[in-house]
């Protein structure tokens, strides 16, 4: 079968007036939520809520890189931030981080990126 192949249906939409037609598409409407519901659940296994409060200290993911020239290798350098201040929550999965000290916004991160900070 190749793509834009279309099933062929006209056993299923041939009624002949006995209510077989309903119940067919009933009960495919039915495996399709059950389905559906089973895949969601499957995925969502493994999603951690993250609840940063405005105020909490967190530590943000760095984006590595490895230079040649500079003589620098991404395996040797940290990984994360030094502690940073949630000041805002823009939507439920992103915030604005700020310096703790000076509350001056450095930058706004995805959740995933971000980690409690240990002092």
């Amino acid at each position: 079968m190749g793509w834009g192949v279309r099933w062929d249906l006209t056993l299923v939409n041939n009624d002949n007036g006995n209510g077989t037609n309903q119940l067919f598409w009933t009960e495919a409407y039915r495996n399709l939520q059950i389905t559906r519901k089973m895949v969601a659940q499957r995925y969502n296994q493994s999603c951690k809520l993250h609840r940063y409060c405005v105020g909490n200290l967190v530590c943000y993911q760095l984006k590595l890189s490895s230079s040649k020239a500079q003589n620098v290798t991404a395996k040797l350098l940290l990984r994360w931030s030094v502690c940073v201040v949630v000041a805002k929550i823009i939507r439920p999965n992103v915030v604005l981080l700020a310096n703790p000290d000076t509350g001056v916004i450095i930058r706004w991160a995805h959740v995933s990126q971000l980690k409690p900070c240990v002092k």
